[in-house]
């Protein structure tokens, strides 16, 4: 379950993200706006690349990134994909498929081998890394940055806890 609201969060956090970087895109220099979607766009093809990792299924990239620059509708398409294929597989895995074991080749060509539940916290970790990296590109040509804290995020998919927090202060 906590994989699940964890990828809900990373959801919720990469549209939110996304929001503020479509809306203020064109108030950044060329080469910060470029660097705000070349960083999400890695996170976006990591992501894939577990994703097939995790299926069993041939790898779409050769990189951590793709050549060209996507637009920021493609961007926004790749990251939408994967996080709904990411909150459905996190809510659907059992802790037998957590435990399981995937043997892989890094776009480097070194070897690797990884937990499932390994692969969802490195998912996890590495998307926060760089949502950061890009909020911080929004803050240091002084625009509007996400308030994506985890936290804030589960008050707002569930309200009801902000009452009962309410009713165990009283």
């Amino acid at each position: 379950m906590l994989f699940a609201d964890a990828f809900k969060y990373k959801q919720w956090a990469n549209a939110e993200l996304l929001d503020l970087g479509e809306r203020q895109l064109q108030q950044m220099p060329d080469s910060d706006a470029e660097f705000f979607v070349r960083i999400l766009n890695h996170t976006a093809v990591v992501d894939s690349l577990f994703i097939s990792r995790l299926c069993g299924e041939a790898e779409r990239y050769q990189g951590d990134n793709t050549r060209e620059t996507p637009t920021f509708d493609e961007l926004k398409a790749r990251i939408a994909h994967n996080d709904a294929w990411l909150v459905d597989f996190a809510e659907r895995t059992t802790g037998e498929e957590l435990q399981r074991v995937i043997a892989f080749r890094f776009t480097d060509g070194d070897l690797g081998q990884l937990s499932v539940e390994e692969v969802l916290l490195h998912l996890l970790t590495h998307g926060s890394n760089h949502r950061g990296m890009a909020a911080r590109t929004l803050a240091i040509n002084g625009l509007e940055r996400p308030k994506d804290t985890f936290t804030r995020y589960l008050h707002q998919a569930e309200p009801a806890r902000r009452e009962l927090a309410l009713k165990a202060i009283s």
